[in-house]
């Protein structure tokens, strides 16, 4: 009977041991130390990608930078290149002297009053500039702008439409105030066979030289006569005459 009361007897509370519950804090322990030790890994790879991506964009903007720094623009090259030609010494607006005269406006190609070749010479229409040149239309002469060797060329074409073959001689004259007269300076001959006795009966007469020229001298051009009815001028092509300092 009595031991029938002993287990009939509620149940006791366990008693857990001490090293047992020890070792279920340590593993607590352990596991909370591995949960921040993944954060920390986390954190320390989010921080590293975001300076990534920070030293990548601050990259490419230097590189804009630069790029921005070194283009140079067609305008500022078209600037460079004419810096390029100024003389040391000398501003911008100082280019070497330079003339390109063309066919008369009328195309009526004839000598003016003073004897010389007539050149149409408004400023850059077609083909025609004056770069330091000017044009006196008094005795139809370029006046030379400063000292120097420039080198001076004419082209003339012509066109024989009379009976007999004709002989054409082309001159470039100058004239200063050293002479009473103008000095022949270029020269150049040539046969142009009349229409009915070949298919071609055309001639470029062209000369050029390098020329010393001093300030305030003229240029002109110088045909005889009957040389002015064979000239084509019917394009600034067929009839030119220039100059340009070297």
């Amino acid at each position: 009977m009595e031991t029938c009361r002993l287990n009939r007897e509620g149940p006791q509370d366990a008693v857990i041991p001490m090293e047992q519950q020890e070792s279920v804090i340590l593993l607590k322990h352990c596991k909370e130390l591995q949960r921040q030790e993944r954060r920390m890994r986390l954190i320390t790879l989010s921080l590293i990608l975001s300076f990534a991506a920070v030293f990548s964009i601050s990259l490419n903007i230097i590189r804009d930078s630069i790029e921005k720094a070194t283009f140079k623009s067609p305008e500022f090259l078209g600037q460079q290149a004419i810096a390029d030609q100024v003389q040391p010494g000398t501003t911008q607006n100082s280019i070497k002297p330079s003339v390109h005269l063309t066919t008369p406006f009328n195309k009526i190609c004839n000598a003016s009053a003073s004897g010389y070749t007539q050149w149409a010479h408004r400023d850059n229409f077609g083909l025609i500039h004056l770069h330091g040149f000017t044009y006196n239309e008094a005795n139809s002469s370029l006046v030379v702008p400063q000292d120097g060797r420039y080198f001076v060329y004419v082209g003339i074409n012509f066109r024989n439409n009379l009976q007999l073959t004709h002989i054409v001689t082309l001159k470039v004259q100058i004239y200063t105030e050293d002479y009473k007269d103008p000095e022949d300076v270029m020269e150049v001959k040539d046969s142009i066979p009349a229409e009915k006795e070949v298919p071609v009966f055309r001639r470029t007469l062209y000369t050029g030289q390098v020329l010393v020229l001093t300030k305030g001298a003229f240029l002109m051009v110088k045909l005889d006569t009957k040389s002015y009815e064979l000239i084509d001028c019917q394009t600034e092509r067929n009839m030119y005459f220039g100059a340009f300092l070297l």
